[in-house]
């Protein structure tokens, strides 16, 4: 999947780091989703020079380059701003192997969505899922460390929507959230895939980032397809899996940091600055954040919270306050350290549950092993 402007991915584009990659089950799904025959699949897959993807076994895995290659193959052919909602449309439970059991066999909505966030690397190491809880509201938010500028809209619209179809086949209903946001603009030219893909919710566009917002109570509605015997067997599988870390190890681009620190003072930073300040094409500063497996959105983020902590910067009002954190107006800050809270929860509700699930795995299956002592 399976946030985040980088340069163009296309046959001529620079190519996504290995590390960064999608299991081939990916490309296979919207291959075939795509097109309305396996010849036409084939035909589209060859156009993107990916032609083993439809035959590979599902551990094999591909750069996340091939995969935007194949979005790009996929417009072509189509003309159809709505691909991603279209491809979508073909999501059948199973296909995305792995990842879609671990999802539909834990007991709760919100066990599924924290299951999934914790293993969405099996499907893609380039993308991000969290869910972040305010007030009576969780948006599940989708991000790509590395994406392209032209396909991030088909990309994010596919991935929540695939989400949505997820939630839909677990719980057994038409499964609808209470909203859904965009960061792109609205499509020029209107259609009617919004409607199939989330049901009769708001659709908002120029949004701070891709997400699907649910009822709080949401999480808590069971799953029809709970298998707690299943569900252990695919958290066994999964942690036997290796995937090589996506995530970037220590300096992104040396001098990002103090780039985008000097523009803190000035006003709103922007991409294009940092790479003047670095003597690099905003290009290049692209190219080599997407390499390290970052965004110029998480740099630019991980720097502002960490100022906003540092009581140094914490006198004056909030609008002074935001002034000095780059951004627009205090309404903004306020959004953005709701942001980092929830996360810092959700992320300690993560590994807490990931702990005590761990716990009582160990001791079924220690209990199991005295039962099977018992027999022998």
């Amino acid at each position: 999947m399976p946030p985040t402007a980088t340069p163009p991915v296309g046959p001529a584009g620079p190519a996504a780091p290995d590390r960064l990659t999608e299991c081939v089950v990916v490309p296979r799904f919207i291959a075939t989703a795509a097109t309305p025959s396996l010849t036409q699949a084939r035909q589209l897959v060859r156009a993107a020079g990916l032609p083993n993807v439809l035959h590979g076994p599902e551990t094999a895995r591909t750069p996340s380059a091939n995969t935007y290659r194949l979005w790009g193959a996929v417009l072509a052919r189509t003309e159809r701003p709505d691909a991603g909602l279209l491809a979508a449309a073909g999501y059948r439970p199973g296909l995305l192997d792995l990842f879609d059991y671990l999802l539909s066999t834990a007991p709760t909505v919100g066990e599924g969505l924290a299951r999934a966030a914790s293993h969405i690397d099996l499907v893609s190491s380039n993308s991000v899922l969290t869910s972040t809880e305010s007030g009576d509201e969780v948006t599940v938010e989708y991000a790509a460390r590395r994406g392209d500028d032209e396909l991030r809209c088909v990309v994010a619209e596919f991935a929540l929507s695939v989400v949505t179809s997820q939630l839909r086949h677990a719980t057994g209903t038409a499964f609808t959230p209470l909203r859904v946001s965009f960061a792109h603009r609205q499509p020029r030219r209107g259609h009617g895939g919004y409607g199939e893909a989330f049901g009769d919710a708001p659709v908002d566009f120029d949004a701070e980032a891709d997400a699907i917002t649910l009822h709080r109570a949401d999480l808590e509605r069971p799953l029809v397809t709970a298998d707690p015997a299943l569900a252990a067997i695919m958290r066994r599988t999964a942690r036997t899996v290796r995937i090589p870390r996506a995530d970037a190890e220590g300096v992104a681009v040396p001098g990002l940091r103090e780039a985008i620190v000097a523009q803190l003072r000035d006003g709103r930073p922007s991409l294009a600055e940092a790479a003047r300040r670095l003597a690099v094409s905003p290009r290049t500063l692209q190219r080599r954040l997407g390499e390290s497996g970052t965004t110029w959105r998480a740099e630019l983020d991980a720097v502002r919270r960490e100022r906003s902590a540092d009581p140094r910067h914490a006198s004056g009002g909030s609008a002074q306050r935001a002034a000095r954190l780059g951004f627009a107006e205090s309404r903004s800050l306020r959004r953005a350290m709701n942001r980092w809270d929830a996360r810092e929860r959700e992320t300690g509700r993560h590994a807490d549950r990931a702990e005590q699930a761990e716990r009582a795995e160990q001791d079924r299956e220690t209990e199991r092993d005295r039962e099977w002592g018992r027999r022998a």
